[in-house]
């Protein structure tokens, strides 16, 4: 049980560490949010965009990023 909670724990922090990189890569004025104007310069689409802003405040987060790409 101990090794399935590493295991979980290690695969948990590396997607984390990919979305934090993805993230990094678009966030220009590095806030830690993707704007529309990052995402557009990222060539990822207003729909995309507006779809993937789960809590519509606008802006995307890590997670809400990688939720286009899946």
């Amino acid at each position: 049980m101990k090794k399935l909670i590493a295991v979980l724990a290690i695969s948990a922090f590396s997607f984390t560490a990919g979305q934090a990189a993805e993230l990094a890569e678009i966030d220009s004025d590095a806030n830690g949010m993707i704007s529309m104007e990052e995402a557009k310069a990222a060539n990822i689409t207003e729909e995309a965009f507006s779809s993937a802003d789960a809590d519509k405040d606008g802006s995307l987060n890590a997670e809400e990023l990688a939720s286009i790409s899946e």
